[in-house]
């Protein structure tokens, strides 16, 4: 089975994904509902009394270090924002959801422990870097690592092989998720937050902090946040690997490259985040272990890491070389190299909010091969892979450098065409379409000739549609073309 195929099987329920509690559920219905009002959310969590003791024993810790003391939903909302309330018990939400055992031989306590390290560190650090970040800092922070949940809970026993991976490197989960499974805990647990009901603002940043360079075309906001979460699970790998002068290397190096160095001082984010986790971690029932000390940790790290300076640029070059590998590879459609489903749908979205913003036009092309299912019956799926990657080629070889082509699914691929108006998007489809009827593929002893059909839906800028809106109608318009008799192009206007 293909990653992407395991990855819908997991998003879509299949095995034992968690959900949100009822009360979680309703919390994100009304904050999404603009009409709704910090009478509503308080409301709804009146009708959860552990959950609300627990939001208000968390406002009334040290954390907080409020002068007064908290008695009421009502008030916590009054005083904090509703933003700050909801993902307080959102965070709670989530914990318990995922509460368990250690009998899988999974060590639950320490990621939680990390994820509340994770959740404190973010929001510490929006504080000096991105305000308009800050109420949502925690709960990211915390939630930023659920696929790592997801993935020991749905599929154990390939999960073991990531474990034992991690354990015989030495490393971090996302490199050894890749290798074993060919998807990573960002995949999923960004797909999870989606299907939950949060906003672009948690579920791009999570999908990328790892490889904050993949986000072309996001808002600085989600910039800003997918930097600040990949700073901060460099932080986690720097508290538990061995390797410490590595570590702190490229903290320093990304702090400096994300244009953090101004407001990140390591040794005192790191003594904040101390003393605000011992608060924090009584709140979740996490016991604290013996004082951990950060600073002796930093000082050995930089000097080992001076005599080190050469080995550090080499393995970070070594380091850039492999992420660029599995970004290929989480990105792209193995066979075709074309951009995958997965990766599709996020341009799609960047592309979407820049026609939005700026008045672009913005053009669909959904492709489908035609009775491509003789090629494989007749020749063999050797003889269809052949043609589909010689397809993909064509497409590659057809287009400017800003378009992007994917494949869809099977025989079929979507091409999307930036500040391109539905006439200009109908002449290339045209040409598209005659390139490959006149092209002859020889495999072996067989001469295979293949045809497309394509459907062309243009979004208009005046309009607020949503991508599925824009992918149903290039959906109809390549039925259409279908209908009429195949080898054919119809813009959606025409059906």
């Amino acid at each position: 089975m293909k990653s992407d195929d395991i990855i819908d099987e997991i998003i879509n329920g299949i095995g034992k994904l968690p959900t949100l509690p009822g009360v979680a559920i309703k919390i994100l219905e009304t904050v999404q509902d603009q009409k709704s009002g910090l009478k509503e959310l308080a409301e709804i969590l009146s009708t959860d009394p552990p959950l609300s003791a627990e939001v208000l024993r968390m406002i009334n810790s040290p954390y907080y270090g409020l002068n007064t003391r908290i008695t009421s939903v009502q008030h916590a909302v009054k005083l904090l924002g509703a933003t700050t309330v909801k993902n307080l018990a959102l965070s709670f939400s989530v914990v318990k959801s995922f509460q368990t055992d250690n009998s899988d031989g999974f060590d639950y306590t320490q990621f939680w422990k990390d994820s509340l390290f994770s959740a404190v560190a973010m929001k510490s650090m929006a504080k000096n870097v991105s305000r308009q970040a800050v109420d949502d800092a925690f709960f990211l922070g915390l939630l930023h690592n659920i696929g790592i949940l997801t993935l020991n809970q749905c599929m154990p026993d390939q999960f073991s092989l990531v474990l034992t991976e991690k354990r015989k490197n030495q490393s971090s989960y996302h490199d050894d998720e890749q290798q074993v499974l060919g998807f990573t805990h960002m995949d999923i647990g960004s797909l999870l937050v989606k299907k939950w009901g949060l906003p672009d603002t948690f579920y791009k940043p999570m999908r990328h902090h790892h490889l904050p360079a993949e986000l072309k075309g996001a808002s600085p906001e989600i910039t800003q946040m997918a930097r600040l979460l990949h700073l901060t699970s460099l932080l986690v790998d720097f508290v538990n690997l061995p390797d410490k002068a590595y570590q702190l290397g490229l903290i320093e190096h990304f702090a400096k490259e994300y244009g953090f160095e101004e407001h990140f001082q390591l040794e005192p984010l790191l003594e904040e985040v101390g003393e605000l986790t011992e608060a924090v971690f009584p709140v979740f029932e996490i016991k604290i272990d013996s004082e951990t000390r950060y600073i002796e940790m930093i000082e050995t790290a930089r000097k080992e890491l001076i005599h080190l300076s050469a080995d550090f640029l080499s393995r970070l070059i070594e380091q850039n070389k492999r992420i660029e590998i599995l970004n290929e590879r989480a990105t792209h459609d193995g066979l075709t190299k074309l951009t995958n489903y997965q990766r599709f749908q996020e341009v799609l979205d960047e592309e979407m909010y820049r026609s939005k913003r700026y008045k672009f036009p913005l053009t669909l092309l959904m492709v489908d091969l035609d009775h491509f299912k003789k090629v494989n019956d007749t020749m063999g799926h050797l003889a269809g892979d052949y043609v589909l990657r010689e397809t993909a080629e064509l497409l590659k070889k057809s287009l400017r450098k800003s378009d992007v082509a994917a494949r869809y699914g099977g025989e079929e691929f979507a091409v999307l065409l930036p500040e391109t108006p539905k006439e200009g998007a109908f002449i290339l489809a045209e040409r598209l379409r005659e390139k490959l009827a006149a092209t002859c593929f020889n495999y072996g002893e067989h001469t295979i000739y293949v045809t497309m059909s394509i459907g062309i839906a243009a979004h208009s800028p005046k309009t607020d549609s949503s991508n599925a809106d824009l992918i149903k109608k290039a959906d109809t318009a390549l039925y259409r073309a279908k209908e009429d008799g195949r080898n054919r192009c119809c813009l959606f206007s025409d059906c």
